[in-house]
């Protein structure tokens, strides 16, 4: 199957070639078949681009135009796909009947279809939920001009993620505030795959991509056993973003700083025993740094980072994506407790490791060597930290286990 765009020529009554508004359609070919469909837009020609079947990027409407195309070539690869499991080979015809109740309604405007899903949804929503929808639609219009990320149903994609990831930690946003925000995201996204806005489904791995836990499931938080952070501290990477994710996390598990202040923190704040966490209100902690941090610090202490930052900038997504291979390479498979609200659930360690998993480690070990909950709570820079309890609760049960030794 072949997919090609054009722009139609004419000419007028005075046998001039018309340049203005030209419709564009789009050709597909297979097996001696061709199909020709109107895209619906228009363009001048000569704001056309031959060579990449695109609006040329100078245009005002280049960004919703091109957009738009490349939802329909995407539809044509799922029609195309969807018709080779028949057993004849189809027609033009059936694929034009196909492609046509796939195609999407409209043209990759993404947030004329946002409005229309808060239209709908205020009669049925909460007005809780609805200010919710509407705050997450204004802060998705200042995440398109704070970075300069245009938008579109087709632009939804891992590399959306990252940004938008990034883009709130920088912001100082928490993790389980940057989850509810792109939980509201798919929310959204599945509501306009069914009623046929959205024919893009990477969106689909988000979660899987993000690994964060809801609120309900902090009731079992997940932190690694000494003899674990040895076997990643040993571990030898395959190269420098899979070193760095490994060095990053493990910070955490030495320092309990969390990995938002950890990639804000700026060189003339680091030395290589102490480390100065600037906080929200404006104040700062000093934290020494034990043996284990230091050999870190030292290592990238002499190395220069865009913006003066001390450690290198990686998003929270790909340090997730390294920490699952290497405890994956290193068969850290320890069954961990995933949820109690529906029933005891399992998995492996590997497959649920996270950037969140550092700061538990930390708590956890500060605990069995009977530092204070104070001062892990200074270390961490949360007050009245929920975890400490938690974990110290893991840690009693495991205790008073021993009895059973007697």
């Amino acid at each position: 199957m072949k997919v090609r765009f054009y722009v139609e020529k004419r000419k007028g009554e005075d046998g001039r070639l018309i340049k203005i508004g030209r419709p564009i359609f789009m050709t597909v070919s297979f097996n001696g078949n061709r199909v020709i469909i109107s895209t619906g837009m228009k363009v001048d020609i000569e704001a056309w681009d031959r060579s990449t079947q695109r609006v040329k990027e100078y245009n005002h409407d280049a960004f919703i135009i091109n957009s738009w195309l490349s939802s329909l070539e995407h539809t044509a690869g799922a029609t195309w796909k969807a018709l080779a499991s028949l057993s004849e080979k189809p027609g033009a015809s059936e694929f034009r009947r196909t492609f046509e109740r796939l195609r999407p309604r409209v043209s990759g405007r993404f947030f004329d279809v946002l409005l229309i899903f808060m239209e709908e949804g205020a009669g049925k929503w909460s007005s809780s939920n609805y200010k919710k929808v509407r705050t997450f639609y204004r802060q998705l219009q200042e995440f398109e001009e704070k970075t300069g990320y245009k938008m579109a149903f087709n632009t939804i994609d891992t590399v959306f993620l990252e940004k938008y990831v990034n883009h709130y930690i920088s912001e100082d946003r928490a993790p389980s505030t940057i989850w509810k925000s792109v939980n509201v995201l798919v929310t959204f996204l599945n509501w306009a795959t069914d009623k046929g806005y959205n024919v893009f489904y990477e969106y689909k791995s988000f979660y899987k991509n993000l690994n964060y836990k809801r609120e309900k499931q902090d009731e079992n938080p997940v932190f690694l056993y000494w003899d674990e952070i040895v076997k990643i501290q040993d571990y030898k990477c395959k190269g420098t973003r899979e070193e760095r994710a490994r060095d990053l996390f493990l910070m955490m598990c030495y320092t309990g700083i969390r990995f938002s202040e950890l990639q804000r923190i700026e060189k003339d704040a680091v030395s290589k025993h102490l480390i100065q966490i600037r906080t929200p209100n404006g104040n700062f902690r000093d934290l020494s740094l034990n043996d284990h941090a230091i050999k870190i610090v030292t290592k990238y202490i002499d190395r220069y980072y865009p913006d003066n930052k001390a450690f290198p900038r990686m998003s929270i997504v790909t340090m997730n994506k390294y920490l699952k291979e290497i405890c994956g390479n290193l068969l850290l498979n320890r069954q961990i407790l995933l949820e109690k609200s529906e029933g005891v659930q399992y998995g492996k360690l590997s497959e649920h490791i996270s950037a969140g998993v550092a700061v538990n480690t930390f708590i956890y070990h500060a605990l069995r060597l009977d530092i204070s909950p104070e001062t892990i709570g200074f270390f961490t820079g949360v007050k009245n930290d929920k975890r400490i309890e938690l974990i110290r609760a893991q840690l009693a049960k495991k205790e008073i286990n021993k009895f059973n030794q007697l």
